[in-house]
């Protein structure tokens, strides 16, 4: 499954995120908790160095007095279990608890250490105090021993506090990076949509303003539509020079057959130069179909290509260029138009291709497939609402319902016994798709084939 730029960009911002948060985490917790020890570490021996008030000498012997000296007046803020212990130097107990552990050290310096005592961890001193007046000057053992639980409990406040600073501060990043991706992003959504606006046929460069980092792709873009521009050009030129190269040969090919069929006296020898020429002229036919074919897809025409023009004289032209050929088969032909102009953007060279394929279609296939057609082709070109239809209909015999979505391919023949290349109405389909425009085939009022053809209007200022 293909992940968006977007989706990429969010997990590695939240990925790193969440490692530095977790490491925040985890070095602060590392740092609360020495800052935390050290300082009740520090109250803890405040509370042992209290003991030195309350010993003193009596008959040769180290006393201690407790009568109004608190346990909770030690100095370690109040929080947990407090337990003490204070023995002479001979290691009799003075007052506490017996079995209050010391550190495994014999040095008489002061020193921290963990241990467990009645089932609770406890953080404990031990330290020597000297006692004034005793006769021996050997120091009294003091252990001081804290439980835990109010350094993990404000351990635990602080962590608490900083989890939620860090998810808050998290949080705005994260939307922060979101605002950022966001906008980063719009040069590739105007990118893309200026892409999808466009025709297959626009290969114009595009002029988006970009940053510096999106137009290197955007050159590469124009790179390519310039290549592949070039390329329907190479395409157009080799149509023109096979166009040519075919032409001339079958042309005098044509030209041979007649003369010698004009010299010829033998009577299947005439039949047979007879043939040549109609299939000569089928195949110039074909010829020119299949390059008219090639030139009107719709991929090989540029859009900006297309010009300004009335198309009331382009169909004119097309109508006149065919009469003279209608009126020898027997066929009428009526062009319908008010006298106004018609404006549409166009390339008028295949528009007259449009109509003079649709008027050939009706006049060669209109009687049927054993039948010659006589009767009246219409040519009728209009306004409505925004959108020009030229449309083209007989009289005929029409096509059935179920070929109607297959005339528009290439080489599709209603049947197949009729002359005819199959190319026609796939050439009118063509140009329309090239146009921009709407391609409808039905039946027409006198129960013919109607064609019509709807451009969209071009206003002229």
């Amino acid at each position: 499954m293909r992940q968006s730029i977007r989706a990429r960009l969010i997990l590695w911002f939240i990925l790193p995120l969440i490692i530095l948060l977790s490491l925040s985490l985890y070095v602060s917790r590392v740092v609360f908790a020495q800052r935390i020890d050290n300082s009740f570490d520090s109250l803890l021996q405040m509370g042992a160095e209290r003991f030195e008030e309350r010993l003193f000498v009596s008959e040769g012997d180290v006393r201690i007095n407790m009568h109004y000296f608190s346990v909770n007046s030690l100095g370690t803020g109040g929080q947990g279990k407090l337990f003490y212990r204070v023995k002479d130097a001979h290691g009799r107990l003075l007052t506490g608890f017996e079995g209050l552990q010391g550190p495994q050290t014999l040095t008489e310096e002061a020193v921290f250490y963990d241990t467990v005592f009645a089932g609770t961890e406890l953080r404990a001193l031990r330290l020597f105090i000297p006692v004034r007046g005793s006769t021996t000057g050997s120091p009294v053992e003091v252990i001081v021993a804290e439980s835990r639980e109010g350094r993990e409990n404000l351990l635990e406040a602080f962590l608490s506090n900083l989890l939620g600073i860090n998810l808050a501060l998290g949080i705005s990043l994260l939307g922060i990076a979101l605002f950022a991706i966001h906008k980063g992003l719009i040069p590739l959504k105007r990118i893309e949509r200026a892409l999808h606006q466009r025709s297959a046929q626009d290969l114009s460069p595009l002029q988006e303003k970009v940053p510096n980092e999106v137009q290197a792709l955007v050159d590469s873009i124009n790179h390519l539509m310039i290549k592949i521009k070039q390329n329907m050009q190479h395409i157009q030129q080799f149509n023109a020079d096979v166009s040519h190269q075919l032409r001339t040969p079958i042309a005098e090919i044509s030209v041979l057959a007649e003369m010698s069929k004009k010299q010829c006296n033998d009577p299947l020898l005439t039949q047979y130069l007879q043939s040549i020429c109609k299939t000569t002229e089928y195949a110039a036919r074909t010829t020119q179909q299949l390059l008219k074919y090639a030139k009107t897809k719709s991929d090989l025409v540029d859009p900006s290509a297309l010009t300004p023009q009335d198309l009331q004289p382009i169909c004119k032209e097309a109508c006149a260029r065919l009469l003279n050929r209608l009126i020898k088969r027997g066929q009428e032909l009526e062009f319908i138009a008010k006298d106004k102009p018609f404006f549409i953007r166009c390339d008028p060279i295949m528009v007259q291709w449009l109509l003079t394929n649709l008027i050939d279609n009706a006049s060669m296939h209109a009687g049927g497939p054993y039948a010659l057609y006589h009767g009246m082709i219409r040519v009728r070109l209009e306004q409505i609402d925004n959108s020009i239809c030229l449309s083209v209909e007989d009289e005929g015999v029409g096509i059935p319902d179920d070929a109607i979505a297959h005339v528009t391919e290439r080489f599709y023949r209603v049947n197949r016994d009729e002359k005819g290349s199959g190319l026609g109405l796939s050439i009118v389909s063509q140009v329309a798709q090239s146009h921009n425009a709407h391609l409808h085939l039905d039946r027409s009022a006198q129960g013919g084939l109607s064609v019509a053809v709807t451009f969209p209007l071009m206003s002229i200022d």
